[in-house]
């Protein structure tokens, strides 16, 4: 690995001739501690990192075993896990994917979050109903899905075979499901498209390209990765394996001195300079802040292309892409412009990945804005200071910056949510996901002063923190996301990392949530010891039980009660120093259970509070550790 230092265009001209100074130390430097040291440590943590991730395997299948109901798991559902990816202070959060009777269900993965001790704190599922489809045999041939397919694109250069699959978004229905690269209205496009099997409807066509704009050309004097020596160099950074820059033909820019650029605008080399830096602050921000390995998780990056004749940016799934400014003075590489792309890749490589309607995509947008933030602030560079604005520096068509995280409206995109954001274009609906981010990020009362939906003072919890949460959150994400899965996946990853004994962090990322107008969940976490929120008193019943260990008590009875519409509350205390859990369930009408809210701290004192529409429910005591008496006190609606 090689480094090289960008000079600016009036330092270059002083120099002329003399560019070949000593080269700088780069900012991912190895610790000052002996080699032996290094590897010493290095080898306990990846034991330690081992034996969590074991810990944490073991844990999900035993949840998955004794909870199937709570995933709306009928007999002809089958579960694979398919990543175990590590979280923020020792979390684990482990994905599983499913099928039916031998079919992948789009909709139907879910993910559960396991802390450092190795405990299931909860988990979220996409899919809101039990699949229970008639027949697999299609009534839409092969030939007609994929010719609906390929009219999603304007000009369409490959078209997959259709594959067959099950959609369970609302309503589980029998799909088709394409995969068609091309073109549509003059940009690249790769869709995925799923056409109901029985009436050859579009269920969904979900682009794989996100398009962003950006900002800079010039991040000052400034150190790269890159790889060479003697008088044959590349701009590819052996420290950030994947990541190297070069022309839209895919070849990466080399040369013979290992000095690159000459702070022009239009400089394309220049430009790639400012890629290889701004996305190496990325992905060492990622290590330190948030515990992730590179940006696709698995400790590889991906690749970045320049000179693209548009005034665009993108992300494709395979590569980076970056045009120019409206004026053409600029290219739009800045700090967060080129974070904001490979923003798109971490949401694209975390659980459930970038799949769904536009509110999905909005959430994918603001996630790339997140993470843009997250990487200037981490790179404190004088010539790009940390700041919630989006290609603020760019001007892109002379009207300022692109997006506003503290104040949305400024720039024309919705400050709150509403029931019109998953038809809203998807960059500005991107609009609540950032300001939530904001106000968790730094409070109502910040320097910009942030507007709350709802009138409320909201207190941040920096950066930094408010960062690690909506990674974790990220990696409870489940398809087709939405503000609410969004919420309860961020309420959980509080949870998980800060417990449920010090529940002030939990209540600042619920404030912020309601100040943005995302509303309570049905069964969302809940935060603190015997009392529920929501006013409620657990008085109205009282009942007593014993329980073993790994073994469940049901109240009233298995059999349950009956509740009109109104809110369940219950209140557990069990035995000094075990850990017992909390489940409401409901029966559905062909009488089977499943968990509609759950409270599973590390302690013996749980509560729940639950929106309940009118049925059948029972409270379950479960014994995850330890046995005894239990006290459950509860009210009926």
């Amino acid at each position: 690995m090689r480094t090289t230092t960008l000079l600016g265009a009036a330092l270059a001209s002083a120099l002329s001739g003399a560019l070949a100074l000593s080269m700088q130390a780069p900012s991912y430097s190895t610790s000052d501690l002996p080699a032996a040291q290094t590897q010493d440590a290095r080898a306990q943590g990846a034991v330690a990192q081992g034996e969590g991730r074991t810990r944490a395997i073991e844990a999900a299948s035993d949840y998955v075993r004794e909870h199937r109901t709570a995933f709306r798991a009928g007999a002809r559902d089958s579960f694979t896990r398919v990543a175990t990816t590590p979280g923020s202070r020792g979390s684990h959060y482990v994905a599983y994917t499913r099928t039916y009777r031998g079919l992948p269900v789009y909709g139907g993965d879910f993910v559960l979050a396991v802390d450092g001790s190795g405990k299931v704190t909860g988990s979220t599922s996409g899919q809101e109903r039990r699949i229970s489809l008639a027949s697999v045999r299609p009534t839409v041939t092969r030939a007609q899905a994929r010719a609906t397919a390929r009219r999603q694109v304007t000009r369409a250069a490959r078209v997959t075979k259709p594959r067959l699959t099950v959609y369970a978004e609302g309503t589980p229905r029998l799909a088709w499901v394409t995969k068609v690269t091309g073109r549509k209205a003059g940009s690249p496009s790769i869709q995925t498209v799923w056409t109901d099997a029985r009436t050859g409807k579009v269920l969904l066509a979900w682009d794989l390209v996100r398009h962003g704009s950006g900002t800079g050309y010039y991040n000052g004097a400034v150190t790269i990765g890159t790889s060479g020596s003697g008088s044959s160099y590349s701009m590819t950074d052996g420290g950030h394996p994947g990541l190297k820059c070069g022309g839209q033909n895919g070849a990466v820019y080399t040369g013979t001195d290992n000095v690159w650029g000459n702070g022009s605008g239009t400089n394309l080399e220049t430009a790639c300079v400012d890629v290889l830096y701004a996305a190496g602050k990325e992905t060492d921000m990622l290590s330190a802040w948030l515990g992730r390995n590179g940006i696709k998780g698995d400790g590889t990056n991906y690749p970045a292309r320049v000179g693209l004749n548009d005034v665009n940016a993108f992300y494709n799934g395979s590569y980076l892409s970056f045009g120019h400014s409206q004026d053409n003075a600029r290219q739009l590489t800045a700090i967060d412009i080129v974070a904001h792309e490979n923003g798109h890749g971490v949401f694209q490589t975390t659980p459930g990945g970038s799949t769904g309607g536009n509110e999905t995509g909005g959430l994918n947008e603001a996630a790339g804005d997140i993470f843009g933030a997250l990487t200037e602030a981490y790179a404190a560079n004088p010539n790009d200071p940390a700041d919630f604005l989006v290609g603020e520096e760019a001007d892109l068509v002379g009207q300022g910056p692109i997006r506003n995280m503290y104040n949305p409206s400024a720039v024309g995109d919705p400050n709150c949510y509403s029931s019109s954001i998953p038809n809203t274009e998807v960059h500005a609906a991107a609009g609540p996901l950032n300001h939530w981010f904001y106000l968790l990020s730094q409070g109502s009362n910040a320097s910009p002063a942030s507007p709350t939906c709802n009138g409320s003072t909201v207190t941040g919890v920096g950066i930094q923190t408010a960062g690690k949460i909506f990674y974790n959150g990220l990696l409870l994400k489940t398809s087709s996301w939405t503000h609410g899965k969004a919420r309860v996946a961020t309420l959980t990853a509080t949870k998980n990392l800060y417990g449920s004994t010090d529940c002030t962090t939990f209540a600042k990322v619920k404030a912020a949530w309601d100040a943005v107008s995302v509303p309570a969940q049905s069964g969302e976490p809940t935060c603190g010891g015997s009392t529920p929120p929501g006013g409620g008193t657990c008085s109205e019943v009282t009942a007593t039980g014993t329980v073993a260990s790994r073994a469940s008590s049901y109240k009233p009875s298995t059999s349950g009660f009956t509740a009109a519409a109104g809110v369940i509350n219950a209140c557990l205390t069990g035995p000094s120093g075990t850990d017992f859990d909390l489940f409401l369930q409901k029966r559905s009408s062909s009488g089977t259970w499943s968990d509609v809210a759950a409270s599973e701290s590390s302690s013996s004192s749980e509560s729940i509070a639950y929106t309940a529409g009118a049925g059948t429910y029972r409270v379950e005591v479960y014994a995850y550790s330890g046995s005894g008496s239990y006290t459950l006190r509860y009210d009926v609606p």
